[in-house]
């Protein structure tokens, strides 16, 4: 989707209502060629629709094959299914406006890192249910490396980049001190904040979001949580 600065488009004014419709913005989005929206918001609403027009730093014909093996593996029509495919596009994005040099492995982790809520959460969400958030979050990251290695293994994608980019999958909910590690976090919770906070919120209430808030600010360096100011965030979630 083009992005268009200009006027009879989409308002600051409506943009920043307390009362704005993200998810319905966004399946708008998926159907447009073009948006116009007003330069005050222009660059919020290019972080929040990136997904729909990635980047693509990898040429090899087996990334093709990862995307394609990537998306059949969602049913759209669940919305948290939904929500999560583009979560997945979006953390890549992410990745990629961070690092834009970002290596195979980091991006394919980007992309993969949350494949394990198709088994686990592809109905209803059970996270908040769980006795020891941090233990749930390091099993689902172990349970979506190997989904992650069986995808890319069907993509005959090398095999020095499958070990990799399963590993970063494997230790994504942990922060560390190796880059793609950081990089992959990062990505991940500033998905969280500037596209599934909204939805986040919505679903869980504000109780389970403060803490997912916490937790996720936890996960982030210092120049990921430098991009927070300058994405659309449910206003006060930041200091809930």
């Amino acid at each position: 989707m083009q992005l268009v600065v200009g006027t009879g488009g989409l308002t600051a004014a409506a943009w920043l209502a307390d009362d704005f419709d993200f998810w319905g913005f966004d399946r708008r989005c998926d159907a447009l060629d073009r948006l116009v929206v007003e330069e005050a918001i222009a660059e919020q609403v290019r972080l929040r629709t990136q997904r729909l027009a990635p980047q693509r730093t990898i040429t090899e014909p087996w990334f093709d094959g990862v995307l394609d093996l990537h998306r059949g593996l969602h049913d759209l029509d669940k919305p948290l299914v939904r929500a999560d495919f583009d979560h997945a596009l979006d953390t890549w994005q992410w990745a990629l406006r961070l690092d834009p040099h970002a290596s195979a492995p980091a991006q394919l982790a980007a992309l993969l890192h949350d494949i394990e809520r198709l088994v686990s959460e592809a109905d209803a969400r059970v996270e908040h249910h769980a006795a020891d958030y941090q233990a749930f979050k390091d099993a689902h990251a172990l349970a979506g490396g190997a989904l992650a290695r069986r995808l890319l293994e069907r993509a005959e994608v090398p095999r020095a980049v499958i070990d990799r980019a399963v590993t970063l999958v494997e230790i994504h909910e942990r922060r560390g001190n190796e880059p793609e590690v950081t990089l992959v976090n990062d990505a991940d919770a500033l998905s969280f904040f500037s596209l599934n906070s909204p939805g986040y919120l919505a679903y869980f209430g504000p109780e389970q979001t403060r803490k997912k808030v916490a937790y996720t600010l936890a996960r982030m360096s210092a120049a990921a949580r430098a991009w927070l100011p300058r994405a659309r965030i449910p206003h006060g979630l930041l200091h809930a």
